[in-house]
């Protein structure tokens, strides 16, 4: 499982895990855990859209998020599959996604954040790390 966001952390995870998937004969689930959609969106539009549906700009996002790993997929004929879902603590979804997937290894960057922005925004991978129970390959 490759978890990925729009950073460019994300793009070097794929690259890695693309090339490890190609040596191994290994296929790659890309996972994207969606924030609520009170950090997308404004309470108005929440307000107007049908509960239980994404919202079409969250659609759009998930694409521009999976389209680099589909892309290097299919340049190096490694099979993949993508999943995303809204979640309030990424961390948390993407060890459940590993397990419920029965994932053998998470590909994941670093951003490679210190001191207080470290503490202030967190690592999602660092969480993974430490709540986790699953084989964890940190990309920097």
């Amino acid at each position: 499982m490759i978890p990925a966001d729009e950073g460019p952390g994300s793009r070097r995870a794929f690259e890695y895990g693309v090339e490890l998937a190609g040596r191994f004969g290994a296929r790659i689930t890309g996972f994207h855990a969606m924030p609520g959609f009170a950090g997308w969106v404004s309470l108005t539009e929440q307000l107007d859209h049908p509960p239980k549906r994404p919202l079409p700009d969250a659609e759009a996002r998930v694409e521009r998020v999976f389209a680099p790993l589909k892309h290097l997929c299919k340049q190096a004929g490694v099979r993949c599959e993508t999943v995303s879902e809204t979640a309030e603590n990424p961390a948390e979804a993407i060890i459940a996604a590993a397990k419920k997937l029965k994932c053998d290894l998470i590909v994941m960057a670093s951003h490679g954040r210190v001191g207080i922005t470290r503490l202030m925004l967190g690592s999602e991978t660092r969480n993974v790390l430490d709540h986790g129970d699953l084989p964890v390959l940190v990309v920097r």
